[in-house]
């Protein structure tokens, strides 16, 4: 019974810092392939539908990933510890609102 409740705090303590190093470095990767954008085009104006591509990129980059990594290691995980893996994946749909907020704001 220790013994499991051992490795289920080291499989929860594993996929958090998998979970972080996985959102910042995709965090970090998108912001600066995507969001830097031409001065001219920022004086213009039009920043809502030059975002909105932008976002919309941004939404579909980061899904691709997080779902690539959901099969990766699904597949790579002990059947017992699968739902952390599903725990980790919901979780970082709300993340996905705070990165966003972050990365256009």
């Amino acid at each position: 019974m220790m013994q499991k409740k051992n490795d289920t705090g080291l499989a929860i303590f594993i996929g958090a810092v998998v979970f972080l190093a996985l959102e910042v470095a995709v965090y970090y990767g998108l912001v600066t392939w995507l969001v830097p954008t031409d001065p001219e085009v920022e004086e213009r104006g039009g920043s809502i539908v030059r975002n909105w591509n932008k976002v919309m990129y941004f939404i579909l980059i980061y899904m691709g990933v997080l779902v690539s990594a959901l099969l990766l290691a699904s597949s790579q995980v002990p059947r017992a510890y699968r739902r952390h893996v599903l725990f980790w994946f919901y979780l970082s749909l709300p993340t996905l609102l705070v990165i966003l907020v972050l990365a256009f704001s």
